[in-house]
């Protein structure tokens, strides 16, 4: 029930969003999904993640550029180089990715340092606010790349029933 939460978390303000999980993050998701799901090929090279993932490709670099220092990714040179998972997709968790491309998750500045809230002591929500905070943060800790893929694969799996049996129903 959380995951569903936190995917679906947006705070409006005067006709603005504010998503949890920003683009750059998003992308390094596709890609790592990608790498994972075409590792027994090898190394994928940057054009064919730019171009099946559709994303820019200086974004791709730079994206890319953050995975390996974060060693969640390695490069290889060559002409039959490009980019696989430094680790297994079982290690890697969005709480990883996310904090890779956007810092640790804070709920609010107060739940990091207790010194920036003038009425820690009373705060009616601090608690609340921490324990969401929590929760948020063990989920996806618990929601590895390994998962996503299987979830992606449920749903295709689903996806292809579906248009099969309709098929069948036209005919």
């Amino acid at each position: 029930m959380t995951i569903v939460i936190l995917w679906t978390i947006v705070v409006h303000n005067m006709n603005k969003q504010v998503h949890l999980i920003k683009s750059d993050t998003d992308y390094a998701i596709r890609i790592l999904i990608h790498l994972a799901t075409n590792n027994k090929a090898g190394p994928v090279s940057a054009a064919v993640l730019v171009k099946e993932q559709k994303i820019p490709m200086e974004f791709a670099y730079k994206i890319l550029q953050k995975l390996g220092k974060a060693k969640i990714v390695r490069s290889f040179k060559g002409p039959k180089g490009g980019f696989s998972l430094a680790q297994e997709s079982r290690q890697i968790t969005l709480l990883n990715i996310m904090e890779t491309f956007q810092g640790p998750l804070v709920i609010r500045p107060c739940l990091l340092d207790d010194s920036a809230c003038p009425v820690r002591l009373s705060c009616p929500v601090s608690a609340q606010l921490r324990k969401l905070q929590k929760n948020i943060q063990e989920s996806m800790r618990n929601l590895t790349l390994a998962r996503m893929i299987r979830a992606k694969q449920r749903n295709s799996r689903r996806g292809a029933r579906a248009t099969l049996k309709n098929k069948e129903t036209t005919l």
